[in-house]
C-alpha cells in the first residue's frame, strides 16, 4: 500500500522539477532575445504610454460632447434688497425694493442627429491621428532597438572570435614554448609569436569593453537595470521580407486620418452656420415680498434661436483654408510615396551585394581554416615559419571579422527593411 503511494507521488514531484527547470530555461532564453527587449521598451515608453492617455482623454471627451447637448440642469439662488429711503434709492418699479428666487433650471439646445454626429466624428479623427502617430513612434522604437541589438550581438561576436583566436594561440604557446627551450625554434621567433599573443588579449579586452558598452546602452534604451551581461542570442530578423505596401503602411493611415479631419472640420464649419434653437425651463420660489409671497411659486419656460446673418464672409474663408491644408497633405503624401519605394529599391539592392560578398567570404574561409591546421602541424617540424603561421591566422581572423561584419551590415539593412522609416 505504501509503495502504490509513494510512486505516484514521486512521479508527481519529477514532473513538477521538470516543468519547472523548463519555464526557467524557457524564460532564460526569452530574456535574452531580440523580441523581449523590443517589448520591455514599449512597455517602459512614456511616450507610447502618453499616446495612450490622449486616446483615452479624446474618448472622454466625446462623451462631454453628448452630455453638453443633452439636459443641463442647474440649481440656481439669488436674493436682493435695494433699500429706499425718504424717497431716495432705486425706483422699485424696477428693483421691487427686495427679491428672492430659488429654483431649477433646465436648458438643452437642439441640434440634428447629423450635425451631433458630424461633431463626434472629430474625435474620432482625432484618435485615428494618434493613433497613427503612435504606430509610427513605436515602428521607429522597435528599429531603435534592433539596430542597438544588432550592435551589441555584433561586438559579443567579435568578442567570441577574439577568445577563439586566443585559445588557439595558447594551444601553440604551449607547443612553441617546449620546441624553443629545446633550441628547436629561434628565441625570436618565439617572442615575435608571443607579441602576437598579446595583441590579442589587448584587442580581447577592447572588445569586451565595447560589448559591455554596447549592451548597457541597450538596457539604457529599454529602460533596464540591470549590471550582468549574459550573452544575446541571434537576432530573430527575417531574411526574406516582404515590405508593407504603401498604402498599407503607418504614413498612409497618418495622411488619411489628416485628410478625414481636416475635410470633418469643414462639415462642422459649415454646421456652426446653422440656426441654433435653444429651449429652457425653471421652477422653483421668485418673490418681491410685495404681496401674497406665499404664493409667488412658480414655473417658466423659454426658448431662445440664433441665426447667422453675416460675419464678413469668415466661413468661405475658413473652408479655403482647409481645402489648402487637404492639397498640402495630398502633396506630402505623393512624396512620401516616392521616397517609400525608391528606399525599397536601395535597400534590396545593397542586400543583394552584401549577400554575394557573404557567400564569397563563406568561401574564402575554408581554405584559410585549412591553411591554418595544415601550419599548426607543420610549425613543430619547422617546415613553416613563424611569420607565415602568424599571417594565416591573421588572414583567418581578418576573414572572420568581415564575416560578422557582413552579418551585421545584413541584419541592418533587414532591420530598414521590416521597419521602413522615411525621415
Amino acid at each position: 500500500m505504501n509503495t502504490f503511494c509513494t510512486y505516484p507521488v514521486r512521479w508527481l514531484l519529477v514532473l513538477m522539477a521538470s516543468t519547472l527547470c523548463f519555464s526557467v530555461k524557457v524564460k532564460a532564453q526569452t530574456e535574452h532575445s531580440l523580441p523581449y527587449f523590443i517589448k520591455t521598451a514599449q512597455n517602459n515608453s512614456p511616450l507610447l504610454n502618453d499616446y495612450n492617455n490622449q486616446i483615452m482623454s479624446s474618448k472622454i471627451d466625446s462623451l462631454k460632447l453628448r452630455a453638453t447637448y443633452g439636459f443641463i440642469v442647474t440649481g440656481e439662488a439669488n436674493a436682493g434688497y435695494s433699500p429706499s429711503i425718504k424717497g431716495w434709492g432705486y425706483d422699485d418699479a424696477l428693483t421691487n425694493g427686495q427679491s428672492l428666487f430659488a429654483g431649477v433650471r433646465v436648458a438643452k439646445e437642439f441640434i440634428s442627429r447629423n450635425n451631433l454626429d458630424t461633431r463626434l466624428k472629430a474625435y474620432n479623427a482625432s484618435i485615428a491621428q494618434i493613433l497613427a502617430q503612435k504606430n509610427l513612434n513605436t515602428q521607429t522604437l522597435n528599429k531603435q532597438i534592433t539596430d542597438q541589438y544588432i550592435a551589441t550581438y555584433t561586438s559579443q561576436q567579435r568578442y567570441e572570435l577574439s577568445k577563439e583566436i586566443i585559445n588557439l594561440l595558447n594551444q601553440e604557446d604551449l607547443v612553441l614554448k617546449k620546441l624553443t627551450q629545446s633550441s628547436v625554434f629561434k628565441q625570436t621567433d618565439y617572442l615575435t609569436f608571443k607579441v602576437t599573443l598579446q595583441q590579442n588579449e589587448l584587442t580581447l579586452e577592447q572588445q569586451q569593453a565595447d560589448w559591455q558598452s554596447n549592451y548597457a546602452l541597450l538596457n539604457y534604451l529599454c529602460g533596464i537595470v540591470d549590471t550582468q551581461f549574459p550573452r544575446l542570442d541571434a537576432p530573430n530578423i527575417r531574411t526574406e521580407l516582404a515590405p508593407v505596401d504603401f498604402k498599407e503602411s503607418v504614413y498612409t493611415q497618418a495622411f488619411k486620418a489628416d485628410s478625414l479631419k481636416i475635410t470633418n472640420d469643414s462639415e462642422i464649419i459649415k454646421y456652426n452656420y446653422k440656426p441654433k434653437i435653444t429651449a429652457f425651463s425653471d421652477g422653483g420660489y421668485q418673490t418681491s415680498f410685495a404681496q401674497t409671497p406665499y404664493k409667488n411659486f412658480g414655473l417658466g419656460l423659454g426658448l431662445g434661436v440664433s441665426i447667422p446673418i453675416y460675419d464678413g464672409h469668415q466661413k468661405k474663408m475658413m473652408l479655403q483654408q482647409n481645402q489648402l491644408a487637404l492639397q498640402t497633405r495630398q502633396k506630402y503624401m505623393e512624396q512620401t510615396q516616392r521616397q517609400y519605394q525608391q528606399q525599397i529599391f536601395q535597400i534590396r539592392n545593397q542586400m543583394e551585394q552584401y549577400y554575394k560578398m557573404l557567400k564569397t567570404a563563406n568561401q574564402q574561409i575554408n581554405y584559410a581554416k585549412t591553411l591554418v591546421e595544415a601550419n599548426a602541424k607543420q610549425l613543430p617540424t619547422g617546415d613553416v615559419r613563424m611569420v607565415d603561421f602568424i599571417l594565416s591566422i591573421n588572414n583567418l581572423l581578418n576573414l572572420k571579422g568581415n564575416i560578422i561584419q557582413y552579418n551585421a551590415t545584413l541584419s541592418n539593412l533587414q532591420n530598414q527593411m521590416q521597419y521602413l522609416i522615411i525621415q
